[in-house]
């Protein structure tokens, strides 16, 4: 039995303290970021239901991504920002230039081509709105995902 107060206790004391803590603190290893920057296309909207986003992946590699009753002035141009790194793709909405016209409420659609096969975590957070939403998306022919937008 080691006594408490000898030296080769707090050796073993401090290796185990170290091991624990670089298990806890420790990185993971992540893949590399991609970003990409798509403009929305912006009609008058015609849907009645404001902040409903959708998804879907066509037989190809494109995800359409389709934004209803963006609440914007005339004249505004909105992007999307996306980086994806490994399985989470975050997408922010930002307003590029500010139209000095009316208040309307516009749809906005966009075509990606940048993302792989596979299942992902996405947050969609709306700097125009200040509006945002999480959820999972798989990126397959056929697949479309809906999402109501939240403040």
């Amino acid at each position: 039995m080691i006594d408490i107060h000898s030296v080769e206790f707090y050796v073993i004391a401090f290796v185990v303290a170290m091991a624990l803590v670089t298990l806890l603190i420790g990185q993971r290893t992540r893949g590399e970021a991609t970003t990409n920057i798509d403009t929305l296309d912006l009609t008058p909207s015609m849907a009645d239901e404001a902040g409903r986003l959708d998804i879907s992946s066509d037989s190809g590699d494109t995800v359409s991504i389709t934004r209803t009753g963006l609440p914007i002035f005339e004249g505004d141009t909105i992007i999307l920002v996306s980086t994806v790194i490994d399985d989470k793709w975050h997408i922010e909405e930002k307003r590029a230039t500010k139209g000095r016209g009316a208040h309307v409420a516009m749809d906005g659609s966009a075509q990606l081509t940048f993302l792989k096969p596979g299942r992902y975590h996405v947050r969609y957070d709306s700097e125009v709105t200040g509006q945002w939403v999480t959820f999972t998306h798989t990126h397959r022919p056929g697949s479309t995902t809906h999402a109501e937008l939240k403040y």
